[in-house]
């Protein structure tokens, strides 16, 4: 008896050495699923082309393998995908065009080195052409549905110039009219027969890897991981302004980071609603967690002595380095009377300038507050006592 037992586990043992040594060699990296049949936005891609297979087959073995980005990528489209997919059918836009935000930006707020800012990576004079608000307090390039619907008016614009969807994605890269150039240049009117700079080349194959693998997961070995849960909260226009954002949040039963997270488009630490801007639609977060024991004073009292510099602490926080340089406070000359208002100011931006509280701004230029949301360029406002 004990002999055969020992029979059958040399045997059982021989078998997964076996096994061990054949999976070391042929079943370690194998190739990675294509389908027969892809598409993107209802155009047919010609996958059974073999330059075309392989440009695809490049973008899924890159982000197969990069693991952690991808990853992340799968993570993080549970919480952001329920609102793309809702400005995309607001818009027009077919649903595939939900995967160029992954390979934009990751579903971050992020910035390029050209100036492309947030989740669709607008460019300001584009962002202002398509009615978003770009200045000292707001970005709504940061703002992913307000960017959204900017990105749906310029990809709609893409379809009248360029027809297919496929040349509209491609365009999202190197601009309707960058496109539009290259394929004059070479007398074609479809994407897949031009040759063009590599980053262009590859951005479509790069969506095209993205909505694989963020369709079919488990395919491509992500099929165990739990996305996030989508943001929740409800819309409130705001009517007034707020001088302090974190008295206000703590006022209102959340925390400032709450706040924060779900407006991440407003860049200070202050709200001004001016008549220009039109009305202000903001986020206020339904499900935030607050631990702080400390207790709020009854009253906000704003002093240039005991609040300025609290504010600038949590404005130098939350600005990247590159909007603390073109927007860093800096005291001014006590000479100085008077201000002339530039493109762009507004009068928290000036009070600050001149280490002011907007009370003290109101006193030196009387009538000024009643009139605060109609500021024009070139206006002369005192900023200093007499000499």
């Amino acid at each position: 008896m004990m002999l055969r037992l020992l029979g059958y586990f040399l045997i059982a043992h021989f078998l997964l050495e076996s096994c061990k040594e054949k999976n070391q060699f042929h079943g370690q990296i194998q190739d990675l699923y294509i389908p027969e049949v892809l598409t993107f936005a209802g155009d047919t891609i010609p996958i059974l082309d073999q330059e075309i297979k392989e440009r695809l087959e490049r973008e899924l073995w890159i982000n197969t393998y990069w693991q952690s980005n991808t990853a992340q990528w799968i993570k993080k489209s549970g919480k952001w995908f329920p609102l793309i997919d809702s400005i995309l059918k607001a818009n027009k836009i077919p649903e595939d065009f939900k995967y160029l935000v992954a390979i934009e930006s990751s579903f971050e707020n992020v910035s390029s080195n050209k100036g492309a800012v947030g989740f669709w990576q607008l460019m300001e004079p584009t962002a202002k052409e398509f009615g978003l608000i770009v200045n000292e307090e707001i970005d709504q390039r940061l703002d992913p549905e307000r960017a959204g619907t900017a990105a749906c008016q310029l990809l709609n614009r893409g379809k009248l110039a360029l027809g297919s969807w496929s040349a509209v994605a491609a365009s999202y890269n190197i601009g309707i009219s960058g496109l539009k150039k290259v394929m004059e240049a070479q007398y074609s009117d479809n994407y897949y027969d031009l040759l063009i700079n590599q980053e262009t080349g590859r951005y479509l194959f790069r969506i095209l890897a993205a909505k694989l693998i963020l369709s079919q997961p488990e395919k491509y070995g992500f099929g165990m991981l739990q996305a996030y849960p989508k943001w929740i909260y409800q819309k409130q226009i705001l009517d007034s302004s707020i001088a302090d954002l974190p008295y206000w949040c703590r006022k209102n039963g959340f925390s400032y980071k709450c706040f924060r997270l779900v407006n991440p488009w407003i860049k200070s630490n202050s709200l001004h609603v001016a008549d220009s801007l039109g009305q202000l639609t903001i986020s206020i977060p339904t499900n935030c967690n607050t631990y702080t024991t400390k207790q709020l004073p009854a009253h906000f009292s704003f002093t240039k002595d005991s609040s300025l510099e609290a504010r600038k602490a949590i404005f130098d926080n939350l600005i990247n380095k590159k909007d603390m340089m073109a927007q860093k406070l800096t005291e001014s000359p006590k000479s100085v009377e008077f201000h002339e208002v530039k493109s762009g100011e507004n009068l928290s931006l000036i009070a600050s300038k001149y280490q002011l509280s907007m009370e003290k701004l109101f006193d030196l230029n009387p009538g000024l507050e009643k009139k605060q949301n109609k500021i024009t360029k070139s206006l002369k406002l005192r900023v200093s006592e007499k000499e």
